[in-house]
Order: C-alpha cells, then structure tokens, then sequence
C-alpha cells in the first residue's frame, strides 16, 4: 500500500525537476534529447510547469539542436500570431523562414525565462559584419501549444556609451 502510495507521488515530482533552470548551452552535453514524437498542437490543458517544459523543450530544438522545422511542427500552432512586421503570419511561413537561418547563424542564448503563459529567449546575435545584435524572442502559450510570437532587435549604437550594454 505505501508503495502504490509514493510511486505516484515520486513520478508527479519529475515534471518540477525538469523545469529548474539550465543554460541552453549545457542541455545538449548533459541531457541528450530523443526524437520527440508528441506534438503538443492543436493545444490541449496545461499547467504553467507543464507548460515551462514545452517551453524549454522548443528552446532546446530550435535554438539549441538549431532545428526550426521540428521546433515548430510540434509546438506551435498552425494559425500561429506574429507580430513582426516583415513576417508572414501562420507557423508554417515562420518555420521555412527560420529554417534558413538558424541552422547557419551565429547566436549564443543569454537568458530564458517562462511565467504565466508567457516566455522569453535573449540572444546576442553575431553578423558576418558588425557589431552583435541582441534580440529578445518573446512567446505566449495556449494550453500546451505556443500560439503568438514578438521580436525586438537592438543594433548597438556608434555613439553608445555603456560598455556593457545590452549583454
């Protein structure tokens, strides 16, 4: 009885264990991903920690195997809602565009966070040419599916006169 009792106390715990905050760059030496099959879209109910693994697991595929495609076919939805403004609307015109680019960029991922249905990625950006840019990737989530997607970018100025800015 004591067993059937804690096993699934032990289990429902993993999900929260999962969550704690790792650098993006260290999830692929210590943590080697499986191919995820679960598509998360249409959404169905999802707890905010729930919801902060699904977050952490698109970081993970789009920015840290750089695969757009997967990221985006398994967590967001169809219809998706972009607010940039030379960005088509819809996941898959989002996905094809990303596709060309990530997988070739040069970006670190600064910073991540998730909190009430919304979550965040800060990336410092590194051109072919130029001064880094830092851009700030933010993402509302609907149940287990991420639904709505803003971007800023901040180029650093000539004149800038802090010397740590931005990053």
């Amino acid at each position: 009885m004591l067993l059937t009792t804690l096993l699934p106390l032990a289990f429902s715990s993993i999900p929260l264990l999962l969550a704690s905050p790792t650098p993006i760059g260290l999830l692929p030496k210590l943590l080697p991903r499986a191919a995820n099959t679960t598509k998360y879209c249409p959404s169905h109910p999802a707890t905010e920690p729930q919801q902060r693994i699904i977050f952490n697991d698109f970081i993970q595929t789009l920015y840290g195997a750089r695969d757009a495609i997967t990221a985006f076919d398994t967590y967001v939805a169809i219809n998706l809602i972009e607010h940039d403004p030379f960005d088509s609307q819809g996941r898959d015109a989002n996905a094809a565009k990303l596709a060309g680019i990530v997988p070739y960029a040069d970006f670190t991922v600064l910073r991540s966070s998730f909190d009430n249905d919304v979550g965040f990625v800060h990336l410092k950006i590194v051109p072919a040419t130029g001064e880094p840019i830092a851009v700030a990737d933010i993402y509302r989530m609907q149940g287990s599916c991420i639904v709505e997607h803003w971007d800023v970018e901040q180029a650093r100025p000539d004149n800038a006169t802090n010397p740590i800015a931005m990053f």
